[in-house]
């Protein structure tokens, strides 16, 4: 009786583990000219998304870091995938990342900094791939006990991947904080980011424009074939 207990224990135990992973199934967004699928249980620090036009918008609460009184280096990273795959009638030109947060630096030996890259790849033909890696606008260097605002931004050009519809964007965010001294404080946050998938229409051969190509080849194999016969 104790085993027949122990294996229906186990076989609940599965069925829960298997109807855990139906309810993380993927979600898809669709944009301006773009469709963005992700795992809505993976996106961690970065908190659940919204689309705004082919923005995909994240507005972090819990990602931050800090480090006080010559505790040395601090990080917060995180790391998400989204797979964007583009509507008919357009192609990629760049995937660009856009991020903003605040700061904070008490005392000598302060120091913050955002880092981070966004690697994208062409989901048929993997070995197609590039990385642009994140930076901030401006050296986060400004102390006192007032908090300070910074931005950071990537891109990756896509605009040769002729022929790519679907891609995946993975993009690594990492905050990094350090105090080497007493009576200091480095702190900083994550905000916001956006994630922008920039598209050109691709114009399509009009329908009349090949009937009058395909109608024209035939005339001239017909005016060869007369020819042959006279």
């Amino acid at each position: 009786m104790k085993r027949m207990n122990h294996m229906a224990a186990g076989v609940f135990l599965l069925v829960q583990a298997f109807s855990g992973a139906a309810f993380a199934a993927s979600v898809t967004l669709s944009g301006d000219s773009v469709d963005f699928t992700f795992d809505d249980t993976l996106m961690g620090l970065f908190g659940q998304p919204v689309l705004s036009g082919d923005t995909l918008s994240f507005t972090p609460v819990d990602f931050q870091v800090s480090s006080t009184n010559g505790a040395g280096y601090t990080l917060a990273a995180n790391t998400a995938n989204i797979q964007m795959t583009a509507h008919n009638g357009y192609s990629f030109s760049s995937i660009d990342l856009a991020e903003r947060g605040d700061y904070m630096l008490l005392g000598g030996g302060s120091t913050a900094d955002v880092a981070g890259q966004i690697r994208v790849y062409d989901v048929l033909d993997p070995a197609k791939d590039t990385t642009a890696s994140i930076a901030p606008d401006a050296a986060l260097d400004q102390t006192g006990d007032n908090t300070h605002p910074w931005t950071a931004a990537a891109s990756a050009d896509l605009s040769g991947w002729t022929g790519t519809r679907t891609v995946n964007v993975s993009f690594q965010n990492l905050l990094v904080a350090s105090t080497n001294g007493s009576s200091s404080l480095a702190y900083v946050d994550k905000k916001y980011g956006g994630l922008t998938a920039a598209t050109a229409a691709v114009t399509p051969v009009p329908e009349a424009q090949v009937s009058a190509m395909m109608l024209a080849g035939l005339g001239l194999i017909g005016w060869k074939i007369r020819r042959r016969r006279v």
